[in-house]
């Protein structure tokens, strides 16, 4: 079951990233058109993309730690072939983890009004200001590390349930 484990958490975190770099490019591709000028992509645009993979790598870290808990309960409580419940439950992993980034980016974007003011991304790529997008990246990812056990609860809500028979 070792090897099964290793293989399948491998293909499920690729596809989790691949499908994570879409999301990611499909959100901020406002901005990478704005970055792209005469093939040179600004300094704020790659600390803006910087902070979205270092995001996704945190998400996806937690998602498949606690993905690889769930497939040892399943290969021990399951007797009959418990790949279709790895995959159904990776799938649901995959999408949750990718609407928390999105909620995220959203609460993110609401403090940042409150502690940098409105500003336009699209503006700030064009001068290149990337103290902007630091302050913006750290705090980002600083709602992703404290929102992160809040992240962790609503995956463990997806385990079975395991039945402890006590006897006498």
């Amino acid at each position: 079951m070792d090897t099964t484990k290793v293989v399948s958490l491998t293909l499920i975190g690729i596809i989790a990233m691949a499908i994570a770099l879409t999301v990611i490019q499909f959100l901020i591709r406002k901005e990478k058109l704005k970055s792209e000028k005469e093939g040179k992509i600004n300094l704020s645009y790659g600390i803006l993309f910087s902070t979205w993979i270092i995001a996704i790598t945190i998400l996806n870290l937690k998602s498949i730690s606690i993905l690889s808990e769930f497939i040892d309960i399943i290969s021990k409580t399951t007797s009959s072939n418990p790949t279709i419940e790895i995959l159904k439950t990776s799938i649901l992993f995959i999408g949750l983890t990718n609407v928390w980034l999105i909620v995220l980016y959203f609460i993110t974007k609401a403090f940042s009004l409150i502690f940098i003011g409105k500003k336009n991304n699209l503006y700030e790529i064009e001068n290149n200001n990337y103290p902007y997008f630091i302050m913006k990246g750290i705090l980002f990812i600083s709602f992703i590390y404290l929102l992160l056990p809040v992240f962790e609860i609503i995956l463990r809500e997806f385990f079975p349930a395991i039945e402890i028979p006590f006897y006498r």
